[in-house]
């Protein structure tokens, strides 16, 4: 039975792993929170930031499910901006999970980057980074301009979120009836942001690009 000291030092060994496996590809890591998450960020050309990161956190065990994000760095600090924010974003992303499932549905299994003991890291992790590479690197890739990112999101299901980043998106690209429709779509949807986000958003947009 694995013991709770060896599941400890399961997080540290698959970051260490990963970067050992994924530098030399041009990614770096950026974060590190044991318990948490480890992540990489990887700038295939100026102005575009790939994010990987894959999670951490686990009790007797730990699923090394992960995610992959496009940020488009203009359009991110301007959203930044109008939103008063400072952390991260990422314009589109996907889980790993669904991109496996989407190419390939039987390949998806509870098990499939389970790791329970030290002994396990090296085949998960390689698992993990065989998958980036068949199944996250061309989500990373065929999203890669603003153009292609902006198809992305409109065919997708949206929330604030996501009328938040079109708004952005069609601004910087010059669509601005386009962006006016979305922030339109942002302030009548249900609300997922905390306390007067919705309003600063709002305030800020207009204040820039006018009503």
């Amino acid at each position: 039975m694995t013991t709770g000291p060896e599941v400890a030092q399961i997080p540290m060994r698959v970051a260490d792993r990963l970067t050992e496996q994924l530098v030399p590809g041009g990614w770096r890591r950026h974060r590190f929170v044991p318990d948490d998450e480890v992540a990489f960020v990887r700038e295939p050309f100026h102005g575009v930031v790939f994010h990987f990161g894959v999670n951490l956190a686990g009790g007797d065990g730990v699923s090394l499910s992960s995610s992959v994000g496009v940020e488009h760095a203009a359009a991110a600090e301007l959203q930044r901006q109008l939103f008063g924010r400072t952390d991260a974003v990422c314009q589109v992303g996907a889980s790993m999970t669904n991109l496996v499932h989407d190419a390939e549905p039987s390949k998806v299994t509870p098990f499939r980057w389970w790791v329970a003991s030290t002994e396990q890291v090296d085949e998960a992790v390689g698992r993990v980074v065989a998958d980036l590479v068949a199944y996250g690197e061309p989500f990373l890739v065929g999203n890669q301009t603003l153009p292609k990112l902006i198809e992305t999101l409109l065919e997708r299901p949206k929330s604030q979120v996501e009328y938040a980043t079109l708004a952005v998106c069609l601004a910087v690209s010059g669509d601005l009836p386009g962006a006016r429709a979305m922030l339109a779509k942002f302030g009548s949807v249900r609300p997922v942001f905390a306390g007067d986000t919705t309003g600063t958003f709002i305030h800020n947009f207009t204040e820039r690009f006018g009503n």
